[in-house]
């Protein structure tokens, strides 16, 4: 009887034995070599305003060998709230602070936002997107009735360019119908859901005042993103 018993308790053992070493593989040892830290629920194009961080990352465990340098942990998140995207951000990717930058279209107190007239502008990128950081250059309003065989359109636009008139932030960017032009594949500007129309711009009076004089004076304004 006692041998029967011993040989019950030897299995009872080694069954607890066993379902300790599966919950220690399954759980704890994952646990142990993982952190919790931030990452994307969706895609995340360039430029983006986080206003709400919660609807845009969320809480993941990830394994101590694939945690980057620099990840947020969940309880930064926070932190995120009010910043611009800087670069694509892919969904699930690990969130560090670098992909991101201050918000440059919050307005300041003297601030708004101001359509730049299609009519003054004689050229701009059609792959510009909503906050890009331009500048404005202006050239000889009657720049295409000057050109000749001998002077190539480059020549005469690179005149023009040695110094802006004004640097600011793009807002909006819109086509014809007044609909927002995005990327239509992530961070790639290889193509825009419509052709560019209008942009809209941060201003201060005195910069409007600037782009005024400027086109009143027989300038057409030439708008280049960096």
């Amino acid at each position: 009887m006692k041998q029967k018993l011993k040989g019950i308790l030897g299995i009872v053992i080694m069954f607890i034995a066993l379902v300790a070493t599966y919950l220690w593989i399954t759980y704890g040892q994952p646990e142990l070599e993982s952190v919790s830290l931030l990452v994307a629920q969706k895609d995340i194009p360039k430029g983006t305003v986080i206003e709400n961080a919660n609807l845009y990352f969320k809480s993941q465990k990830i394994s101590l060998s694939s945690s980057v340098i620099g990840a947020i942990k969940p309880e930064q998140i926070n932190s995120l709230n009010g910043k611009i995207t800087d670069q694509f951000i892919s969904s699930n990717g690990q969130i560090v602070l670098q992909s991101f930058s201050e918000n440059s279209l919050l307005l300041k107190e003297n601030q708004f936002v101001f359509k730049l007239p299609p009519s003054w502008v004689y050229s701009i990128p059609s792959s510009i997107r909503r906050g890009d950081k331009i500048s404005i250059y202006e050239i000889d309003g009657k720049i295409d009735s000057n050109l000749n065989l001998a002077q190539s359109l480059e020549l005469v636009l690179t005149k023009g360019k040695t110094e802006s008139i004004f640097d600011t932030t793009v807002v909006y960017v819109k086509d014809s119908t007044n609909r927002e032009v995005v990327d239509t594949n992530g961070d790639e500007r290889l193509d825009g859901t419509s052709q560019v129309s209008s942009i809209e711009i941060i201003c201060a009076r005195e910069d409007t005042q600037v782009l005024e004089n400027s086109v009143l004076s027989g300038k057409k304004l030439i708008v280049v993103y960096r």
